[in-house]
């Protein structure tokens, strides 16, 4: 099976679930060697320039593997359209338990911080409310984002506008290789991801309408050292340059992949370290009463998100293979 087989397949089977994958991508393989078979079928011995040209004209008798796609698919994915469903559904898995780690830890840190005593019951209720808050506005953000950017990809409101449709052809296949696509918009979520966090440190409590808490200065405290500032940010931009790497390549080997996960264990590492040795968190923000449950947070919140990338990140990986 060519390159181009393999392209083709990939977009068809990129917009179904992934349970169905393995079955579809084995019977549209099978179909397209029988049909190019048929084509060479008058040939005893035909040249790699005949038996390319057979699989060139099968492909474009089977046509869009979008249009193709959706014959296989149980269900209608109207919002969020073939183009970027797969990309929803890794957005679902890995931004929606970020939001939340995210969410209960900055609340979480933010009452012990306000509160001269810490109530376990208002903890828990600040904490569920403001998380589901959180959770549907990043759900309610990456679909919309998600739907308006499918609708631009695809063309289809303008097509329907004009009544003019575009005609599929082989050449498109390469432009539009589903795998290629979803890791360079993986790669840039991580990169703005990266980007947000380089710039955490020097974020003003006043941006989030706390600045009374500390006159407005940065949430990490200011006599931290430089070193580890230095340090954090030489992590990030050791992050940045797989994700780079991700983006030009438009593929994610195994060693990259390794060294990303080494990055990510050898920050979370660092983090701790830092966390638990140092007084990270600004001053006036920590409540002496519960600079130690701040802490434990802190840190279980980074080790769950760093495993829960691993786990997302490798389950990816195998179910593009």
């Amino acid at each position: 099976m060519s390159a181009l087989t393999t392209i083709y397949v990939d977009n068809v089977i990129g917009h179904l679930p992934e349970n169905s994958r393995g079955d579809i991508a084995a019977e549209i393989r099978a179909t397209i060697d029988d049909m190019v078979e048929a084509r060479l079928d008058g040939l005893d011995h035909p040249a790699d320039e005949q038996t390319a040209a057979a699989e060139r004209d099968v492909l474009e008798e089977l046509g869009d593997p979008v249009r193709l796609s959706r014959e296989y698919s149980n269900s209608p994915q109207h919002l969020i359209g073939p183009n970027t469903y797969p990309l929803f559904l890794w957005a679902m898995r890995w931004v929606i338990p970020l939001v939340a780690v995210i969410s209960v830890t900055a609340n979480a840190i933010a009452f012990i911080a306000t509160q001269a005593t810490v109530q376990i019951g208002a903890l828990i209720g600040q904490l569920v409310g403001n998380t589901v808050t959180a959770l549907l506005v990043a759900f309610a953000a990456v679909t919309i984002i998600l739907a308006l950017g499918d609708r631009g990809l695809s063309g289809g409101a303008g097509e329907k506008i004009s009544g003019t449709r575009k005609t599929w052809s082989v050449d498109q296949l390469r432009a539009t290789d589903a795998k290629a696509k979803q890791i360079r918009a993986e790669a840039v979520l991580n990169l703005v991801f990266i980007v947000l966090l380089a710039i955490l440190p020097l974020v003003p409590t006043s941006l989030f309408y706390v600045g009374h808490l500390n006159n407005g200065q940065p949430f990490l405290n200011p006599e931290l050292g430089i070193g580890w500032f230095l340090g954090y940010w030489g992590f990030l931009t050791l992050m940045a340059i797989v994700e780079v790497v991700k983006l030009v390549r438009s593929a994610a080997s195994p060693a990259v992949l390794l060294i990303g996960a080494i990055l990510d264990v050898a920050m979370a590492v660092f983090l701790t370290i830092a966390l638990l040795t140092q007084q990270v968190l600004h001053p006036e923000l920590t409540n002496t009463s519960g600079a130690e449950f701040q802490q434990i947070i802190t840190v279980v919140a980074v080790w769950v998100i760093v495993i829960w990338d691993q786990i997302s990140t490798w389950r990816t990986h195998r179910t593009r293979r």
